[in-house]
C-alpha cells in the first residue's frame, strides 16, 4: 500500500503517481491511501482510467487488502515524513510490515521508528540510503560496449521518470534489450535494472557511482543503458546532482524533457531558463547531443501537447513527443544517434 494522503496525483506525489502508472514492475499495489480521493480508482485520480487500485481514507482500509508494506509514495522538498504521516507508519511498524521510503530523512535512523521495527519484526528501507562503497569517476564509462542514453530535464518533476520508463518499453518492443539506470528513490522503486540515490552521495563520488551503474548494465549485456537524470544542469538548487550525472554517464544521445507550460521552477520562485539554454549547457559541458524532447504534459489534453511539441520542432529543430502517447518518435531519435556512433 502507498502513502500518498493529499498527494496522489499531484507533482508531491510523483512516486505513487509512477507505482500506480507501472504497476507490477516491482511491487503489486493494492490500494493507496489519501483521504482527499478516498473512493476513487487511483489510475481515475491520475487521469489514465482505472487501473484496480483503490484509494483508501485510512490504514485500517487499507489493511483489508492485506499488504505486506507501506510505501512513503511523497517527495516533499526538503525531503522529510509529513508530520501527519508519522501515525500511519507508526501503526505499520507495530504490525510488522516492511516500511521503504525514499525520503532524505532516513526513517530507520528515527529512534523511534527503528524501536518499533527492533520490537515488532519489522524492516525499514531507506532507498535513499548510500552504498558504503564509493568511488571517484574513472573514465571507463567511455568504453562502454553499451550506447549511453540520458534523460536529462529542463526541471525538477518534467517527466523523467515516465519517459525513462516509456522509452525502455518502446526499445523492448524493437527487440533490443535495454538497462534502466536509476538515480532517484522513485525509479528503484518502480523496478530499475540498477541505480543508486545520486543526491544522498557525497559530491565528489557522484560522477563515479553513476560511472558505476552504467558499467554493471553493461557487462551484462544490455543495451542501451537509459540513465534517469535528475532536475536541470542550470537549476541553482540541484544542478550539481544534475551536472554529476551528465558527467557520470557521458551519454551518447540525450533525451530532454520539458514543460513547455512552466514559468517558473518548481518549489521555487525562479524563472524558468529557455529550452535553448539547456540544450546548449548539456553540449558544453557533457559534449552530450540532445537527440529529442520528451513532454508529457501533466493534465494537458492531447490537443494541446500535440501543439506543444510542434512548437518546440520549429523553435530548436528536434523532434518532441509525449512519452506515453508517442514514444516511437523519441525512440527513432535516439536509435539513430546510437547508430551514427557504432552503438547499435
Amino acid at each position: 500500500m502507498i502513502l500518498a494522503d493529499k498527494a496522489l496525483g499531484t507533482l508531491e506525489g510523483k512516486t505513487a503517481n509512477v507505482l500506480v502508472m507501472y504497476n507490477r514492475r516491482r511491487f503489486d499495489v493494492v490500494a493507496v491511501i489519501d483521504s482527499s480521493h478516498a473512493g476513487m480508482d487511483a489510475g481515475e485520480v491520475l487521469g489514465i482510467g482505472k487501473v484496480g487500485i483503490p484509494v483508501v481514507l485510512s490504514l485500517e482500509e487499507a489493511l483489508k487488502r492485506k499488504p505486506e508494506a507501506l510505501i512513503v509514495g511523497v517527495a516533499t522538498i526538503g525531503g522529510f515524513l509529513p508530520p501527519e504521516y508519522r501515525l500511519v507508519v507508526r501503526q505499520a511498524l507495530k504490525l510488522g510490515l516492511e516500511v521503504w521510503s525514499g525520503l532524505h530523512q532516513f526513517l530507520g535512523d528515527d529512534p523511534e521508528f527503528a524501536s518499533l521495527a527492533r520490537e515488532h519484526g519489522a524492516r525499514i528501507v531507506d532507498v535513499r540510503r548510500p552504498p558504503t562503497r564509493l568511488r571517484i569517476w574513472s573514465g571507463e564509462v567511455l568504453r562502454t560496449r553499451c550506447g549511453r542514453v540520458l534523460v536529462a530535464g529542463t526541471d525538477c518533476v518534467v517527466g523523467k521518470n515516465v519517459t525513462v520508463l516509456e522509452v525502455a518499453g518502446e526499445l523492448e518492443r524493437n527487440g533490443l534489450k535495454p538497462g534502466i539506470a536509476a538515480t532517484g528513490q522513485t525509479l528503484i522503486l518502480a523496478g530499475a535494472h540498477a541505480g543508486v540515490v545520486v543526491d544522498a552521495i557525497p559530491s565528489d563520488f557522484c560522477p563515479g557511482v553513476v560511472e558505476e551503474v552504467v558499467l554493471d548494465l553493461d557487462s551484462k549485456g544490455l543495451n542501451p543503458v537509459v540513465v534517469e537524470g535528475q532536475a536541470s544542469i542550470l537549476h541553482p538548487a540541484y544542478g550539481q546532482v544534475s551536472l554529476a550525472i551528465l558527467y557520470g554517464c557521458m551519454p551518447d544521445a540525450v533525451i530532454l524533457a520539458h514543460d513547455p507550460w512552466r514559468k517558473v521552477r518548481d518549489g521555487f520562485d525562479q524563472p524558468m531558463r529557455p529550452l535553448e539554454h539547456e540544450i546548449e549547457a548539456i553540449r558544453l559541458t557533457g559534449g552530450a547531443e540532445v537527440v529529442a524532447i520528451s513532454v508529457m504534459g501533466w493534465g494537458r489534453s492531447r490537443s494541446e501537447i500535440e501543439e506543444a511539441c510542434e512548437g518546440i520542432e520549429r523553435r530548436v529543430g528536434l523532434p518532441a513527443a509525449d512519452p506515453r502517447r508517442n514514444p516511437g518518435k523519441l525512440v527513432d531519435a535516439v536509435v539513430d544517434r546510437l547508430k551514427s556512433v557504432g552503438k547499435l
